[in-house]
């Protein structure tokens, strides 16, 4: 099944496409560019920062993330998550995901933002807070 994603890298660049192969446990899968034809893009897991899988690749540069976890529901993990650049997300993560692995999956706190899950790269992290 294919995947909206846009995917950022650790040396801020930006990959916006569709990836039908990703797997947080290879080293490696193919992007094809969201605008369409073009040769798919080899991106390597360990050089990103995250993997935003989207609603749509525009978004809403005006919008501003509810910074709760009203909605989140008692099994979740809450969690503050700060990148190395100093971006920070609000969301929540399922079991024990967060202590093992290359990365986890970031559910927004917000069901109004335009990011469905992330995938958090752990290298790419200055901390992460978790919130009762």
């Amino acid at each position: 099944m294919e995947a909206k994603v846009v995917v950022h890298m650790k040396d801020r660049r930006i990959h916006k496409g569709v990836t039908q192969d990703f797997d947080p446990a290879s080293e490696h899968f193919y992007l094809l560019p969201a605008e369409g034809g073009g040769v798919p893009v080899r991106i390597r897991v360990d050089d990103m920062k995250a993997l935003f899988y989207v609603k749509d690749y525009f978004g809403n540069a005006a919008f501003v993330a509810r910074r709760d976890f009203e909605e989140a529901r008692e099994k979740e993990r809450r969690l503050v998550v700060r990148f190395s650049d100093g971006e920070e997300i609000w969301g929540t993560t399922v079991g024990g995901e967060l202590d093992t692995g290359t990365g986890f999956y970031l559910y927004p706190a917000d069901p109004r933002d335009n990011n469905l899950q992330v995938f958090v790269v752990r290298s790419s992290l200055s901390g992460v807070r978790e919130v009762s």
